[in-house]
């Protein structure tokens, strides 16, 4: 029998339909479960204050809430520290120029004291007069010298109490610059999250069909635009307390777009970002909050 008899049958067209559709299959549920994954770290990343957290604890919100009241109340009690210790400069002050001028009174009343002294003696104490005159002027320098005695005793007080405030002061400015710091890392870590967010959502959005190889090399091309540069620009605007930055897709269908000011596009380089994607951050030329500042507010107590 030859060959012509009984020919090989041909490959099953079934067969091959077969294995495109369990392989596109694959791909769909692995882009699936990606864009699940995707989608749980945007949400983590983005709303710090919703993450799971164990019955009791605090959000990061109300954590934050609680450090700026509590910072806030550290800052009041330093102004307070702050107004009494500049009180009590001006009674030290104050107490000093009182005993000054005593000082000076007592050494002009002793100085009369010896003209009359003088004067009594070469009259060989015949002159009643200046008896009387002498003692006037004696009982008004013992006067004077209690009161310089109290005076000083007075300004050694209030020495005392100055110190003791300058120390009141140095403990509240340390408390509220442990207090501030503390603030300031808890909006550090949510602004660093917001950032983390961002990256993932972008992710997300750009990098949203394509096999396996297609997604990886997509996820490398927006992880390589992101920059840390770029990541500062966004800490900035929320630091600065304007809108978030924002990742906006052009109409694929629009010819020569243009930026809206402010903007940057993602990477003119990447097949996958080019005239399409690009980031829109807030006006660079406003003032920043400077969040990691302690010695601006302390300096504006005069401290």
């Amino acid at each position: 029998m030859s060959d012509y008899d009984n020919p090989e049958p041909p490959p099953s067209r079934v067969g091959g339909c077969l294995v495109q559709a369990v392989t596109h299959a694959v791909a769909l549920a692995l882009g699936a479960v990606l864009g699940i994954v995707g989608a749980s770290m945007i949400e983590y990343y983005q709303n710090p204050e919703l993450l799971d957290r164990p019955e009791g604890e605090l959000s990061r919100a109300e954590l934050i809430s609680r450090l700026d009241t509590s910072e806030k109340a550290y800052a009041e009690l330093l102004a307070e520290k702050a107004k009494h210790e500049e009180t009590a400069k001006g009674e030290v002050e104050a107490a000093n120029q009182k005993v000054g001028d005593l000082q000076t009174q007592v050494e002009k009343k002793q100085e009369e004291m010896a003209v009359l002294e003088a004067k009594v003696k070469k009259s060989a104490g015949k002159s009643a007069a200046l008896k009387k005159e002498l003692e006037a002027k004696q009982a008004e320098l013992d006067s004077l010298q209690g009161q310089l005695t109290q005076a000083l005793a007075e300004k050694a007080q209030l020495e005392v109490d100055l110190q003791v405030s300058r120390q009141e002061t140095d403990v509240a400015r340390g408390e509220t610059t442990v207090a501030r710091n503390e603030t300031n890392v808890a909006r550090n870590q949510t602004i660093e999250a917001k950032w983390l967010g961002f990256k993932s959502d972008a992710m997300v959005q750009i990098c949203e069909k394509g096999n396996r190889n297609k997604l990886a090399k997509c996820r490398e091309a927006v992880t390589a635009t992101l920059t840390s540069s770029r990541g500062a620009k966004f800490k900035r605007c929320l630091s600065s307390g304007q809108a978030s930055p924002r990742l906006i897709a052009f109409d694929k269908k629009t010819d020569d777009p243009e930026l809206p000011r402010w903007s940057e596009w993602m990477d003119q380089d990447s097949s996958f970002t080019a005239d399409r994607w690009y980031i829109i951050f807030c006006d660079p030329t406003l003032p920043e909050a400077d969040f990691g500042s302690d010695a601006g507010d302390i300096e504006d107590l005069g401290l």
